[in-house]
């Protein structure tokens, strides 16, 4: 079942306008603080009515400004996991998960044949999916975080929605039950393949739950493609900002010939990247390019230079150092004093042998520079 929406709203100081069309599969509307994703979500559901536009689901509108259609929320079938869980604190474990199911309309419940004992088992499969054996009698001042949005989660399933809303609902946990949820998220997908749209600005959780993401900036999509595509090959300078690249270059494109793409950038020289088959590039013509602190390689002084390693020298100093467990950030400033952010493993810095104002040769890997074709701030 695919989801498809075209919507317009307007508010003093901020405009959404966004457009998606997407299958039974997890996606992730992901950008800063403020960009508009939940209000998206919002827009979708019909908790907030749009200016203009539509939401169909396959064939079935439940949202048209221009022929004047707009379905009642509990129709809509459109389940929606808020932050705060929104529990009802006098029901315990059971009585809340069930309330999703006795809450559907009595149609729907003949339809889906979940009355009577139906309900229980129904109750009983979720709590076994959301690992919440043992809890059943327990209210939610009695469960931990982690424990209230799992029943929240069964909740909004037992009501088997066509569409699963899921907004920054991990946001106040932490890493470790933060971690176990996004498992949990993409075995419920597995066992109901319900068309999802997870939102959130965790970069680590963006990249985990969705196959494909959608990058939004001020109330529009700048960006969506594969995980591989928006975080690998970013088509805006915003993009690459948000998903946690600092290296960011202006150029202008000096040549194009069978090595490569070579660019000049003040600072840097002479930058050599790969022909990608989507790039439709001109002499002369003003670039940024970047690439992720990961594929900036530094040279190891008593090895001989690999020949994939021999393109995009750049000699200068190291300025800082950060050690974050299992890696290390070091911080670069070349001779013309451009500045880099390179992350190395733990076990390649202690081979390094480095330390703040250590001269050193880092390498720009060719084959991990992308270009942004249109120069954006």
């Amino acid at each position: 079942m695919g989801l498809s929406f075209s919507l317009k709203k307007s508010f003093p100081g901020h405009k959404t306008e966004v457009e998606l069309s997407i299958g039974e599969e997890v996606i992730v509307l992901f950008g800063p603080s403020g960009a508009g994703k939940s209000l998206i979500l919002k827009l979708i559901s019909g908790i907030i009515k749009p200016d203009e536009g539509l939401v169909a689901v396959d064939s079935e509108k439940l949202f048209d400004s221009r022929n004047n259609i707009d379905i009642p929320i509990r129709l809509r079938k459109i389940g929606y996991l808020f932050q705060d869980y929104a529990l009802f604190p006098h029901m315990t474990v059971y009585e809340n998960i069930a309330y999703g199911i006795t809450n559907l309309s009595v149609p729907l419940a003949r339809q889906t044949g979940m009355k009577g004992m139906g309900i229980g088992q129904k109750v009983r499969e979720l709590m076994e999916l959301m690992r919440l054996e043992g809890l059943e009698n327990r209210y939610p001042n009695e469960l931990s975080g982690g424990q209230k949005q799992r029943t929240a989660l069964a909740r909004t399933l037992a009501a088997e929605p066509r569409i699963l809303l899921l907004d920054e609902p991990f946001s106040a946990l932490d890493y470790q039950v933060r971690e176990k949820l996004r498992g949990d998220i993409l075995n419920i997908h597995k066992v109901y393949p319900i068309t999802t749209i997870f939102v959130t600005h965790d970069i680590e959780e963006a990249f985990m739950l969705g196959k494909k993401i959608a990058v939004v900036n001020h109330g529009r999509v700048e960006q969506f493609g594969t995980r591989e595509d928006v975080f690998y090959r970013p088509k805006t300078k915003n993009v690459a900002k948000f998903i946690g690249t600092r290296n960011i270059f202006n150029g202008v494109i000096k040549s194009i010939n069978s090595r490569g793409i070579t660019i000049y950038a003040e600072g840097i020289g002479d930058c050599i990247a790969e022909q990608k088959p989507d790039h439709e590039l001109s002499l002369g013509q003003k670039v940024s390019f970047g690439i992720r602190p990961e594929d900036v390689i530094i040279r190891r002084s008593d090895m001989p230079l690999n020949r994939s390693l021999e393109h995009n020298l750049v000699d200068g100093t190291v300025t800082g150092i950060i050690g974050k467990g299992m890696n290390y950030t070091v911080y670069f400033k070349s001779k013309e004093d451009v500045s880099l952010k390179i992350d190395i493993p733990n076990t390649a810095f202690k081979r390094l042998n480095m330390s703040i104002d250590s001269n050193i040769t880092v390498s720009l890997k060719k084959e991990s520079i992308w270009i942004i074709e249109t120069l954006n701030e």
